[in-house]
């Protein structure tokens, strides 16, 4: 009984009282905030109270005087996970593609250097992104060389109709307008009847009330700049700077001075500055249309 009792009073001079029910000696702490505990309810209410992991910090600062060879122990294995880790990530395919090469630049693989290059005699500025990127990944971009032509990845953005559409293998020689035949008639066949409801807003325009936008990948540049749907693809992104794939925004032409407006610095609020603009547009335009 005194040994009991010697145990016991020891044990809450070291620990104290539990620090969350406040009524039993503690016999845990956490390894992570150091908060004492008395039992396994109490853990489980600490950790769903604080949100804490309960796992011990590797990088938490110990004072000197506080640290013992197990400190010490952990600090080194530390220090050897981060060595792993250095080796793995030198080791990674990826890496080949995101290191710079003795020229400075990324290494390319030879396709992606053909495509680049066929780019730049167009007048083209093609750049990319970093092969574990989602956009380098879905970016279906390539030089036929057998055909002399680039296809490119296109994606199609309706920005009123909140809707988007992507193609593969688009002939560079297309002109716009023929490229968006298919979504801007009613009778489609490639619209399902959801994606055919949220484009109506289109299909009520004539072609010459829509305007297409491409948005520029120069951080120099105006955010938008508007195309001749008249003309092909290969004409159309000449002394252009495009980032994987071009990014082609369908808008009409109500709307227009809003995007060409918009400057660099904006481009992060694009969404939200849209919205607040569409909402005034539409209840000015509700004001005057007569439905019939």
């Amino acid at each position: 009984m005194e040994s009991d009792n010697h145990t016991s009073e020891a044990l809450k001079s070291r620990l104290g009282t539990c620090s969350v029910c406040i009524a039993n000696l503690a016999k845990y702490t956490c390894p992570s905030c150091k908060i004492k505990t008395c039992s396994l309810s109490c853990v489980k209410t600490h950790k769903d109270d604080t949100s804490c992991s309960g796992v011990r910090s590797k990088t938490a600062m110990i004072h000197k005087e506080d640290m013992d060879n197990l400190t010490l122990l952990s600090d080194y294995r530390f220090l050897e996970e981060i060595d792993h880790k250095l080796e793995d990530t030198g080791r990674d395919p990826l890496r080949r593609y995101v290191a710079p090469s003795p020229y400075g630049v990324p290494s390319l693989p030879p396709f992606l250097i053909r495509l680049k290059t066929a780019a730049w005699k167009r007048g083209t500025h093609l750049r990319f992104m970093p092969k574990h990127f989602v956009a380098h990944k879905e970016n279906s971009t390539r030089y036929i060389f057998q055909e002399g032509i680039i296809r490119w990845h296109v994606k199609w953005v309706f920005h009123q109709a909140d809707i988007s559409f992507t193609e593969e293998s688009v002939n560079e020689n297309k002109t716009i307008i023929d490229l968006l035949a298919k979504y801007l008639e009613p009778d489609s066949s490639v619209l399902s009847p959801e994606e055919a409801e949220k484009l109506a807003y289109y299909h009520s325009a004539s072609y010459k009330k829509i305007a297409v936008l491409l948005k520029n990948a120069d951080r120099g540049s105006p955010v938008f700049e508007e195309m001749f749907v008249d003309k092909s693809l290969l004409l159309n992104l000449a002394n252009k700077t495009v980032k994987e794939f071009p990014v082609f925004y369908v808008v009409l032409r109500d709307h227009i001075h809003f995007y060409m407006d918009l400057e660099a610095d904006d481009d992060h609020n694009f969404n939200d500055l849209f919205d607040d603009h569409l909402q005034k547009t539409e209840s000015d335009k509700d004001e005057s249309l007569c439905y019939f």
